[in-house]
């Protein structure tokens, strides 16, 4: 199935977790990344718990700091 990341489609393993998915790709520590799916912020604590679907979009941001 393909999931879009970033709106880049990315090949995947029907029913992958999004925890499975973010540790495939190296999205070990999650310190300052927010992860929106399909438009929804998942908190950290609820990443374990949801499931992709074919056709997800996954937004991936992490905070900078600058001025």
């Amino acid at each position: 199935m393909t999931v879009f990341v970033n709106d880049e489609p990315k090949k995947i393993d029907f029913g992958l977790s999004l925890k499975s998915f973010l540790l495939q790709i190296d999205m070990v520590d999650l310190s300052g990344w927010a992860i929106a799916l399909n438009e929804v912020v998942v908190p950290e604590g609820e990443i374990g718990g949801k499931k992709l679907s074919d056709g997800d979009r996954l937004i991936l941001i992490q905070a900078t700091q600058g001025g």
